[in-house]
């Protein structure tokens, strides 16, 4: 397999959906595992990640871009005290440039 700038051209070649997946998969495990979250936090942001990522889960010409931004601020609301999660609420919009 080809590479360019280091890394395998398989893995640079991968769509912009796949690392929004990784991305909210890696938030629900910090969320989970959080020690610092209230449970109640958890409690909320669990089923508002889910169904953030129901609405990315859809093609990019079929989102609902007004619903996407709301759940995505009620996530930045609720977990901004998190700074891991933060960060990765943040790299989101590099995918998802209208969040």
């Amino acid at each position: 397999m080809e590479e360019r700038g280091g890394a395998p051209l398989a893995e640079m070649d991968k769509p912009d959906e796949y690392y929004v997946e990784r991305l909210i998969g890696r938030i629900r495990l910090l969320i989970a595992t959080s020690e610092e979250l209230p449970i109640e936090t958890k409690l909320e942001t669990q089923p508002m990640l889910k169904a953030l990522e129901a609405t990315l889960g859809v093609p990019p010409d079929e989102q609902d871009q007004e619903r996407a931004r709301a759940q995505y601020q009620f996530l930045q609301n609720h977990l901004e005290e998190d700074a891991n999660i933060a960060a990765l609420l943040g790299a989101l919009r590099n995918f998802v440039p209208y969040l």
